[in-house]
């Protein structure tokens, strides 16, 4: 009974003791950041560091995000790929456990400033143990002031946040695998993705404020069809929340899930910007008498079904026009949309005024064009006049110059036939 008390204890001590080593194996703090400067001038070299305290290591796989424009690569280990703006390094301890990384400096990068700007370093990491277990992911980024020559004005970048508290916008959002639509723009909230055997997918999410919750489900086991994946930013006053969402279809046939419309227009109407099929959202303006507009949405792929929300009854102001794309698959969709602004009496009025205003504005253009082509074709006419009028009041005297050019030719041409007869003789 003694030794089975005692062989408890320990079993018990050991548990408590993986406990706390996991527990502090998942601390932030184990892993940190440090940048020789965060304030640096044009043409300018900075480095920054990833570094390990309380942990220990045997692999790792890092992926940092830059802006090109700003930045060069200049420097970093040996194991490192640099692809459009992405750092690629991994490394893993070949012996073993025996030269495991741990209390040290683990890598180190310098890069240099090109241009004028403020710009977010985006660092996520991966952290493994000898055994091949995850034991920790990293997230975290370091912004970096580039000024021009001569003094630098401080500007603090720490845990305080540089916008209002009630802000859940995010500033960067990045996939490890390229092919989302349509760009990231914090304004634009749904996205879409297609893949065929990706099970997941690693997504960097930075708000605008440090200080809001950044919460990121559904971008792992993908099943086949559609996923979503959501990101929702909670702003630090808890008054705001931002989502985020990434429609993901998993398909081995990507002919079925194409939903992009090949033509959006609409009749007598312009749209802002010009149609493009990974556009996503159009503005435009009609007149006080339009009720009902004929649009025309034509999929890429005519299997496709397309349905249409909106664009009859227009009230004054604005009007929203859904045209919902579901592809071949039935469930991979894209939303296009149409924001219409129908101008009330007053401001039709206001529009035709201003168009009769430009209109006369190119009349005279056209008028003062026209004065300018009419001055150039009476003095080319007056040139002409002139120079007949020159000819008939001096044809006796070009009738004498060409007599006496074609007599002095025939002496000429006389004089070298006999000279050339002469010379044969």
């Amino acid at each position: 009974m003694k030794r089975i008390a005692i062989f408890l204890i320990i079993l018990i001590m050991i548990s408590i003791t993986s406990i706390a080593v996991e527990s502090d194996g998942q601390s932030q703090d184990n892993i940190y950041l440090d940048i020789s400067k965060s304030e640096v001038k044009s043409d300018e070299e900075f480095s920054f560091t990833i570094n390990l305290a309380n942990i220990g290591i045997s692999a790792f796989d890092l992926n940092i995000y830059f802006n090109e424009n700003l930045f060069q690569y200049v420097s970093g280990p040996e194991n490192t790929n640099v692809v459009n703006g992405k750092i690629i390094t991994s490394w893993y301890d070949e012996t073993g456990e025996n030269n495991a990384k741990q209390n040290c400096e683990l890598v180190k990068y310098t890069l240099k400033a090109k241009e004028i700007g403020n710009e977010l370093i985006s660092v996520q990491g991966e952290f493994y143990d000898s055994e091949g277990n995850l034991v920790q992911r990293f997230t975290d980024g370091i912004e970096v002031i580039t000024e021009e020559e001569g003094e630098i004005e401080k500007i603090e970048i720490s845990e305080t946040s540089q916008t209002s508290d009630d802000n859940s916008k995010l500033e960067i959002m990045r996939l490890n695998q390229e092919g989302i639509t349509p760009g990231f723009s914090p304004d634009v909230t749904e996205y879409y993705f297609l893949t065929k055997d990706l099970n997941s997918l690693e997504i960097t999410a930075i708000p605008q404020n440090a200080n809001s919750e950044v919460i990121i489900t559904g971008n792992t086991n993908f099943k086949e069809g559609l996923n979503t994946i959501n990101i929702n930013v909670n702003s630090p006053d808890k008054t705001s929340v931002t989502n985020y969402k990434i429609y993901m279809t998993k398909t081995n046939n990507l002919e079925q899930a194409n939903a992009n419309l090949e033509t959006l227009a609409i009749e007598n109407v312009t749209l802002e910007p010009e149609f493009a099929n990974d556009i996503y959202e159009y503005n435009t303006i009609v007149t006080n008498t339009t009720e009902n507009l004929n649009i025309l949405a034509i999929p890429e792929k005519q299997t496709a079904n397309v349905q249409i929300s909106g664009g009859s009854n227009l009230v004054y102001g604005n009007n929203e026009i859904l045209i919902n794309v579901i592809a071949e698959n039935g469930y991979t969709k894209k939303e296009y949309k149409v924001n219409v602004y129908r101008r009330n009496e007053e401001e039709q009025k206001l529009a035709d005024e201003q168009k009769q205003i430009e209109i006369q504005k190119l009349n005279a253009i056209l008028e003062s064009q026209n004065e300018e082509n009419l001055e150039k074709s009476e003095n080319n006419e007056s040139i002409q006049s002139n120079i007949v009028e020159n000819i008939k009041e001096n044809k006796w005297k070009i009738v004498v110059a060409i007599i006496i050019v074609i007599a002095i030719l025939s002496i000429v041409i006389y004089r070298i036939k006999s000279y050339n007869s002469h010379i044969t003789k």
